[in-house]
Order: structure tokens, then C-alpha cells, then sequence
């Protein structure tokens, strides 16, 4: 039952919370009485239960980062308490503590100099547009960085971070500075050999194309298909369905059919087609349609950005829905905007002439149920 399963999804993660709350309040008692073994399991623990929490429960940590207890707070929190096990523990020299922690401090500063040119590689080769089902080789675009380095910094920052907990910790345990040495210094290297690496991404041989090439190129690939008929769609995340129903029909009409989504994400929220999909986030590049051969757009759902291409004059819109019934939503006033609403049959055009939102009886066309068809 759904009920059940979500009971258990929460128990999970109170019980993860809980147990993250015991690892740091344990790694610092350990870290004050101080008690080594302690001090140290507690550490290495709350480090596991991240890497684990990071894997099998983004809810939980989605949660943390809203109130500002996000994977860098926690790690730093983490090592921080290291920190002060090294102070504390009698057996550990005072004059190890000092370039330790200074080594503790340049990894990172090495993670941030990492996140830094991470996000401007992401920056640099987030393209205007989004396809699938068109043949982009032409653009010669790169291959992507690999998504640890460039897209995520939680993964990464804990990963790298293994070799220096474990290193810490072996100081502590045995007295001996070499350990957290090697270790610190271990994951000091793989901050700045990513971030080097990731920089490679920002010379002129990888660097991906302008945005004014790819939208001459997207104009380009206009004129050579010669589209017909479009399908628009704009949504949230659960909404594809109400594209995904018009997928099969879209299909089979006569000419050459388009899908134009405005969200990045909604590419792969698509099903299977082979219908061409050109996803355009920025209004200013939308406008590229107006000089295609694209003369009907057809909209299966309203959203706040179908006004935006309802301004484009070389279109013709109509309006399909994704689904009918006798509740008011399925005549909504915002009908009119578009050319025309198309309706399974008489029953609907009934509705709208009796909801007298503003739409015009001769603007609505009866057009069955295409998908069964």
C-alpha cells in the first residue's frame, strides 16, 4: 500500500537523522574525555552514514540543506571535531596539530577552487537548446565531464574526503603526524587535479558551441526538415503525461511533426517517439519559429508560458486538452486565446457554449478520440 511504503520511507529517514545526531554527539564526547576508540569509530560512522545518505536517501537530505545543514556544514562539522580530538588526546603531539589543520584548511579551500570551475564549466556548456531524436553531429559538441566532478559536489566532496578522515583518525589513534599527512594531502590532490581537469573543459578545443552557432544551427535544421504541425508543452514534473497521451496521434498526422517543450527536464520526461523534440527555455530564442515552415501549434495543456509563444503571428494554436470532462476546468476561459479548441464531440461544444467563457462555437472543432482510434 502506498500508505505503507511512504510510513517506512519516513521511519528510514527519521531513524538516519537520529543516528547522524548520535555519531556527532559521540565523536565529541569521545573527542572531550577524550576516548580514542570513541572518538574515532564515531567519526568514521557518521562519515559512512553520510556516504550512505547521500546514495540511498536525497529526501532526507533535500531536508537538510533547506534549514542550511547541507553535506559542506556537515563534513566541516565533522572535521572540526577531528580537530579538537587531536587537541585533546594526551598521546598526540602538539606539534603535529598545526600542519594538520592547515592541510585540513587548503583541502578545502582545493574543494571550493573545484565547485568554482565546475560551475563555470557547466556554465559555458549549458546550450540554448535541448533535442532528442535530431542528429546534432554537426555541432561537434564534446562529451561531457564526468558528472561526480562536474554536477555532484556532495558525492564528491565526501568521496574525497575518505582518504582524509581515515588519515586524521590514524593520527589520533596512533600519535603519528605521517598518517593524517598522507591522507589530508591525498584528498588535497584530488580537489585540485579535478579542479585542473575540469579546466581543460575551458579551452578553446573542448569548449562548447556559442549560442549564437547553435541557434544558427537550430535554424539551420528548420529549413532542412520543414516542420508542419507542433505539439508545445510546458509543465511541472508530473505533468508529461498530458503530452504523452497525443504522442502516438502526433505521430501519424500527414507532414513533418515537431514537439517544442520549454523545461530542460521535460526532454526525458518525453516517452518513446520518434517524433523530433526541441526543447527552447528562453522566449528570445522561441521566437526562432516565427521564420519556419512550422504553421500550427497544437496545446495540450495551458501553462503560464503558452502566452509567450502565442505571440508568434506565422503560428496558428490550437488548443486539444488532455483530457474532458463536466467539471469546469475543461472550459476554461484562457480556450479563447487559441485559434481554435478542439473537442472529442457534441457533448463538449455543448459545455463551452453553455459555460459562455468567450469562445466562439465556430471556433470549436469536433475531432474525436484520436488515440483510439
Amino acid at each position: 500500500m502506498p500508505s505503507a511504503g511512504l510510513a517506512t520511507r519516513r521511519a528510514v529517514q527519521l531513524a538516519a537523522l537520529l543516528a547522524l545526531a548520535v555519531f556527532y554527539t559521540v565523536q565529541l564526547a569521545g573527542a572531550l574525555l577524550p576516548n580514542v576508540p570513541v572518538f574515532v569509530a564515531a567519526s568514521l560512522a557518521g562519515l559512512a552514514l553520510d556516504l550512505y545518505l547521500t546514495h540511498q536517501q536525497p529526501g532526507l537530505l533535500a531536508l537538510l540543506g533547506k534549514v542550511r545543514f547541507d553535506v559542506t556544514t556537515r563534513q566541516l562539522l565533522r572535521d572540526m571535531l577531528v580537530v579538537i580530538g587531536l587537541v585533546r588526546i594526551p598521546e598526540v603531539p602538539p606539534d603535529i596539530e598545526r600542519p594538520l589543520t592547515l592541510l585540513l584548511l587548503a583541502s578545502y579551500a582545493a574543494h571550493f577552487l573545484c565547485q568554482a570551475v565546475a560551475q563555470l564549466v557547466r556554465r559555458t556548456r549549458t546550450l540554448p537548446v535541448v533535442t532528442r531524436n535530431i542528429d546534432t553531429s554537426s555541432l561537434k559538441l564534446t562529451h561531457a565531464p564526468s558528472r561526480l566532478l562536474a554536477r555532484q559536489p556532495s558525492r564528491r566532496l565526501l568521496r574525497f574526503s575518505i582518504p582524509g578522515t581515515l588519515g586524521l583518525t590514524l593520527s589520533a589513534s596512533l600519535a603519528v603526524e605521517e598518517w593524517g599527512l598522507v591522507g589530508v594531502g591525498c584528498t588535497l590532490l584530488l580537489s585540485l587535479g579535478s579542479a585542473f581537469y575540469l579546466a581543460t573543459w575551458l579551452l578553446p578545443k573542448k569548449r562548447s558551441r556559442s549560442e549564437q552557432e547553435v541557434m544558427a544551427w537550430l535554424d539551420a535544421w528548420l529549413a532542412r526538415y520543414k516542420p508542419t504541425t507542433g505539439m508545445y508543452f510546458s509543465g511541472g514534473t508530473t505533468s508529461a503525461y498530458q503530452a504523452n497521451m497525443w504522442l502516438s496521434t502526433l505521430a501519424e498526422l500527414e507532414g513533418r511533426p515537431l514537439i517544442v517543450l520549454r523545461e530542460r527536464f521535460m526532454v526525458q520526461k518525453i516517452d518513446a517517439t520518434d517524433v523530433p523534440i526541441v526543447c527552447i527555455p528562453k522566449v528570445s530564442h522561441l521566437m526562432h519559429l516565427e521564420h519556419s515552415t512550422l504553421k500550427v501549434l497544437l496545446h495540450p495543456a495551458n501553462s503560464g508560458k503558452t502566452s509567450q509563444v502565442l505571440r508568434i503571428p506565422t503560428l496558428k494554436h490550437a488548443f486539444i486538452n488532455h483530457g474532458e470532462s463536466d467539471k469546469l476546468s475543461s472550459c476554461n476561459p484562457y480556450a479563447k486565446a487559441y485559434d481554435q479548441v478542439w473537442v472529442a464531440g457534441e457533448a463538449a461544444r455543448e459545455r463551452y457554449r453553455l459555460a459562455e467563457v468567450g469562445v466562439d462555437d465556430k471556433d470549436v472543432v469536433e475531432v474525436g478520440r484520436p488515440q483510439l482510434a
